[in-house]
């Protein structure tokens, strides 16, 4: 049998977890239950180079997203640069909802 590691869920991060330089995992968290539903976790990435990772239930395995060392919204709170990220990044929005451009543009910015 195979083990998950499981990164830490995002309600349980440590205030001094490096994380919460870039990102705020208590506002993903929110935005992933009320966009996903009540039942999805965002966990903290188990890989070096994202922040969070979520667990996509139509195929069984976990999509990590999110560049771990670049600030999001949820940190910046800064309107122009989410207006230029959302223009940038644009098709991100139609994609299937487990798919890391998608997590990143809703839960993210």
């Amino acid at each position: 049998m195979h083990v998950i590691s499981l990164g830490q869920p995002a309600n349980n991060i440590s205030e001094y977890d490096e994380i919460y330089n870039w990102s705020n995992p208590m506002i993903v968290q929110k935005k992933a239950k009320k966009m996903l539903g009540k039942d999805v976790i965002v966990y903290r990435s188990t890989r070096k180079d994202k922040k969070y990772m979520i667990y996509d239930p139509h195929t069984g395995k976990f999509v990590h997203f999110g560049q771990l060392y670049a600030k999001d919204f949820t940190i910046t709170k800064n309107i122009e640069k989410q207006r230029l990220f959302k223009l940038r990044n644009h098709k991100w929005a139609l994609q299937n909802k487990f798919t890391p451009g998608w997590l990143s543009y809703h839960l993210l910015w």
